[in-house]
């Protein structure tokens, strides 16, 4: 009955130490601190990213008058992060901008500097260009495959991005 007993904990002990050892990052790729032409912290960005081998950021944008750049974070070939910039009219919130890309109910936070849900966020900076009849510029970042509650990471991530994004535009003075 002991030796049993031994044997049971000693293969206990043996599975937990297994399963400390495999808890690490399942990354094989390295995470980009550029996203769409942009700076990006990679501390934040990988919050956001599953594990698996290969990265790959795919960058376009939408024709049109008026330009609607966007860009694809794709982890073993499924699109895992997206990244949507437009040009908006003076006065237009973070919470007006995700109506007009038809997402409704976000979540009001930082004083309406973003609109959140589970799986997006919006905000919209300062951004004037008479070419584009625009004085605002909205971004949306949206998980395709999210695990749950990750508007909070999301926030994080938007928020130094979406500064950054701001001196890549040609934004007048």
């Amino acid at each position: 009955m002991i030796r049993h007993k031994a044997v049971g904990v000693l293969g206990v002990l043996a599975l937990l130490t297994l399963a400390g050892c495999s808890g690490g990052d399942d990354r094989a790729y390295s995470v980009p601190d550029e996203l769409c032409g942009v700076p990006a912290k990679p501390e934040l960005t990988k919050d956001l990213l599953p594990g698996g081998d290969k990265l790959k950021v795919v960058k376009s944008q939408a024709s049109g008058a008026v330009p609607r750049p966007y860009c694809d974070v794709v982890v073993d070939g499924d699109t895992e992060l997206s990244i949507q910039g437009n040009w908006q009219p003076a006065g237009t919130t973070a919470e007006q901008a995700a109506e007009k890309s038809h997402s409704f109910n976000l979540r009001p936070a930082d004083g309406g500097r973003f609109a959140l849900w589970d799986d997006e966020a919006f905000t919209v900076i300062d951004c004037k260009n008479t070419t584009y009849k625009a004085e605002r510029f909205s971004i949306e970042a949206r998980l395709v495959h999210a695990d749950g509650d990750m508007s909070k990471k999301l926030q994080r991530f938007l928020a130094p991005f979406s500064e950054a994004y701001r001196k890549s535009l040609p934004c007048e003075s």
